[in-house]
């Protein structure tokens, strides 16, 4: 017979294994609240980070989009004064004044240097004239001068080139019949009309019209520009986003000038081109975007600077938004919005799996979770305080993060989309938007007591630009400004900035220069730097030189004025005043 243990041999292990499992449950308890603690705390200051880059991001959008839509408008606006200067009377008779006419209309569609530019006047007595460029060389003359008769088409070549008939019009066109003409008769300044479509262009156009007077002060006609709006859904169509965010331009009435995700145009049942509104549109996040433009439609503040959430169908979404308006009736809004589960939808995937992970590895996982909760903390502080920089206007802040997750993918979004924002995709230099943030934070005022830190800003115009591009081409211009901007930087100093405001016009902020004495012999050396041959042109005959000069004008910083404005108002009009008056421009 087997003898048994005693009773106690037993009770012993059993103790212990019961003691070992009572000790280890409440360990992996703690361990889970721990790892789910941490994990929500990590969420929470992820999500805080997230939205506020997010919400910057969105706002350099919405910025560099109203810029983009300000230029497009404001060609019409000039188109119309280069066609009728303010106050230049008009007589009764188009006839009489129409080689000035087609001399002034010609400049005035020449100022995009491409083609489908068109301005037109028309007069009380139902005269009519118009010009449609359709090349740099060439363009369509529209002509009446009785209201009985139909308007007859020409085609130009070149400003003084004599018209060859092309066409007469079958229908017979009336400009006082025209809304834009009605408008601008009863307005005391130019004025917008409505958006509408050009049904051969299948196009969204807005007419600028202002009234012209006679000699003796009467009204006496209109002129007026049609400017197609194609170009700004083909700009909001290349804005970086991605996922669920949506971009758009819309009017008050909600529809659609420009958006991200969808035409603009679609033809109804009969066939015929209509326009898209955002509340039928058939996108959710638009026509909630919408609702919610309405309902601040009276606020006194034309921009969102804090984060706005609106919900949709149980979802929260991020605005931001601008309202763009003139004295000629302009009312459109350019929105960007993100709804908020796409910005955390990384961070609630990494929650989860934080906690799994603390779970299953228990005190092991707690140590890893310390030390990611670490690093990721440390992370989120970099790219948040990197954000707060760039929004402060220190746009060379350094992202230095190496992560290959959602976070390091926002922080590489972050800098790519900077650059965008921020560089002349044509010279590689800054461009006037980066020059607006480094002069807000040079001209930012010290703290009481401190002076203000001194620095020069050089305004620099090339001469000789636009023969060179007439007679070599603009891919050559190309070549030059490219070659030129090259120059200036290698001469400048590395803390010195150099920024392209636009067709052949640089600038450059030299900080630490305070002395008219250093500020002109600079002039002299970036003048010299920019003199001699240009080297990278392509089809130059061996042994012909191409060079460009530059007229430089300067500002002194606080002495010349205490903000971006004044500083480029100054430095232009000393540009002009050292300008070589026989300079070929």
């Amino acid at each position: 017979m087997t003898p048994t243990a005693p009773p106690a041999a037993h009770a012993a292990p059993q103790r212990f294994h019961t003691l070992r499992l009572s000790l280890i449950l409440p360990f992996v308890a703690l361990v889970a609240l721990l790892t789910g603690a941490l994990g929500m705390v990590w969420y929470w200051t992820g999500s805080k980070t997230v939205s506020a880059l997010s919400h910057e991001l969105m706002t350099e959008m919405v910025q560099r989009t109203s810029l983009a839509v300000q230029q497009h408008v404001q060609r019409a606006g000039t188109a119309l004064e280069v066609a009728f200067p303010t106050g230049l009377p008009a007589g009764p008779d188009i006839a009489l004044e129409l080689p000035a006419l087609r001399q002034r209309l010609w400049a005035a569609t020449s100022l995009s240097q491409e083609g489908g530019d068109y301005v037109h006047y028309g007069n009380q007595a139902g005269q009519n004239v118009g010009m449609l460029r359709l090349s740099r060389e060439q363009a369509e003359l529209r002509l009446k001068t009785d209201a009985a008769q139909h308007r007859t088409r020409y085609l130009l070549r070149g400003i003084a080139g004599e018209p060859v008939w092309q066409s007469t019009e079958p229908g017979l066109f009336d400009p006082r019949t025209r809304p834009w003409f009605e408008d601008a008769r009863q307005a005391q300044q130019a004025v917008w009309t409505p958006v509408y479509i050009d049904f051969n262009a299948r196009d969204l156009v807005v007419t600028r019209a202002r009234r012209v007077l006679s000699p003796s002060g009467a009204f006496e006609g209109v002129v007026a520009t049609d400017l197609f709006l194609n170009a700004l859904q083909q700009f909001v169509a290349r804005l970086p986003i991605a996922g669920g965010t949506r971009a758009m331009i819309i009017e008050p009435s909600g529809a659609l000038i420009a958006a991200s995700n969808l035409p603009v145009i679609r033809l109804d049942g009969s066939g015929r081109p209509e326009r898209i509104q955002a509340d039928t549109s058939g996108d959710p996040l638009l026509a909630a975007i919408y609702r919610h433009l309405q309902t601040t439609a009276g606020a006194d503040h034309a921009d969102s600077h804090a984060p706005l959430l609106i919900e949709t169908e149980g979802r929260a979404i991020q605005v931001a938004f601008r309202r763009l308006g003139d004295d000629a009736g302009l009312n459109w809004t350019v929105a960007v919005a993100v709804p908020h589960n796409d910005m955390l939808a990384g961070l609630r995937r990494d929650l989860v799996l934080a906690i799994a992970l603390g779970l299953l590895a228990l005190g092991l996982t707690t140590a890893i979770g310390l030390r990611i909760f670490g690093g990721v903390a440390k992370d989120m502080r970099t790219l948040t305080h990197a954000v707060r920089r760039v929004g402060q206007g220190e746009i060379d802040t350094p992202i230095a993060l190496r992560r290959k997750d959602e976070i390091g993918e926002l922080a590489h979004n972050f800098h790519h989309m900077r650059h965008n924002l921020f560089t002349d995709p044509l010279t590689g230099v800054s461009n006037r938007s980066a020059l607006q943030h480094i002069l807000a934070t040079l001209t930012r005022p010290e703290p009481a007591g401190q002076p203000p830190a001194p620095f020069a800003l050089m305004f620099i115009d090339l001469n000789r630009f636009k023969p060179l591009n007439d007679r070599w081409g603009h891919d050559n211009g190309d070549l030059a400004l490219q070659e030129v901007a090259q120059r200036l930087r290698s001469h400048l100093r590395a803390s010195d900035m150099l920024a392209r405001l636009g067709g052949d016009e640089f600038v450059a902020v030299l900080q630490g220069i305070g002395q008219d004495a250093q500020a002109r012999a600079t002039c002299e050396q970036l003048q010299a730097v920019i003199a001699p041959p240009l080297t990278r042109l392509q089809g130059v005959p061996e042994g012909e030189q191409v060079c460009v000069g530059a007229s430089i004008g300067y500002a002194l910083y606080p002495r010349d004025g205490r903000d971006a404005a004044s500083l480029l108002k100054h430095a232009d009009q000393d540009m002009y005043r050292h300008k070589d008056p026989g300079a070929i421009r």
